[in-house]
């Protein structure tokens, strides 16, 4: 079977905009020469604004409808569909990289994933899904500029939208409501202790003893419920608040590993040249010159 990813789409015709962590297309020959079935390696949104189509996803036949909005998650498989001559939809793929890279998952809600795992359609209403095509037409009209700072834009556009859709998304699920598990009650009281801490401690033990449970048995439900390590949950965070501190304040490095609570500058550098690649100085110098080319 063959597995696709952005990187290796390059080959479809009538992509609108594809870096490689991100594309989309409303052009349906873009995906004709794609030999199913295959497995993505992306999120695949698709809103239908005319016409119908049947897609199989792992097995399972959907059949989705005008203002149907269809989630694929990564590593599904999808294999053959029909779809009707009227059929057309607006199409975004998006890379796990950059969706944690500009939101946390679990910021997302996680229990969003768990839903789409099963329920892969939502039915919008008439404002919502006008609301997405208006996401989506001015996503095309950035998507002809090529700068650091336009790619800045089409990156909060896209998160803008992520955060439109979970509001739509939350209303179906308030309306099929399901009972967590003891392990989920204690992961949503995670990420909601995780939202509203700041700084936010990169201590695992830290949040093992808030939530009082040991933390063998707090990263163990972390990676069962959420599919990640507690580390590297609250790394995603901590990161996010490095990375907006370092782009969008005057503040000093030393003031920044202050204010989120670093036990001394030496280990802030580290931390921040594991996750970031480079140094907070060539972080920051970067992050300046990126701005003035892109002016």
């Amino acid at each position: 079977m063959e597995k696709r990813n952005l990187a290796n789409l390059e080959d479809w015709e009538g992509i609108v905009y594809n870096d490689g962590e991100l594309a989309f297309f409303n052009n349906l020959s873009s995906i004709s020469s794609v030999v199913l079935p295959v497995q993505l390696d992306v999120y695949v949104i698709v809103l239908v604004t005319g016409g119908r189509a049947t897609v199989q996803i792992n097995g399972t036949t959907y059949k989705v409808k005008k203002d149907d909005l269809f989630i694929c998650l990564p590593n599904n498989i999808v294999d053959s569909g029909l779809m009707s001559l009227d059929f057309q939809g607006h199409f975004l793929c998006i890379s796990s990289a950059y969706l944690q890279r500009i939101v946390p998952l679990v910021e997302i809600s996680w229990d969003l994933k768990v839903f789409f795992e099963n329920n892969p359609i939502c039915t919008l209403r008439p404002e919502e899904a006008r609301i997405f095509c208006q996401y989506y037409d001015l996503l095309c009209s950035k998507a002809q500029y090529s700068s650091v700072r336009q790619r800045r834009v089409i990156e909060t556009i896209v998160l803008a939208l992520i955060y439109d859709m979970q509001i739509a998304l939350s209303r179906v699920m308030s309306c099929n409501p399901r009972p967590f598990t003891s392990r989920e009650a204690l992961f949503r009281r995670f990420v909601d202790l995780l939202e509203s801490t700041y700084p936010r401690p990169c201590s695992v033990s830290y949040y093992a003893g808030r939530l009082n449970v040991t933390p063998k048995y707090f990263s163990s439900v972390c990676r069962k419920v959420g599919g990640q390590k507690a580390t590297d949950i609250i790394d995603q965070y901590v990161v996010k608040d490095i990375v907006y501190l370092m782009n969008h304040t005057q503040k000093s490095i030393k003031e920044i590993a202050c204010e989120l609570d670093f036990s001394n500058l030496s280990f802030f550098g580290k931390y921040v040249k594991k996750h970031l690649g480079v140094s907070p100085k060539a972080y920051r110098e970067r992050a300046v010159h990126s701005g003035r080319s892109s002016d």
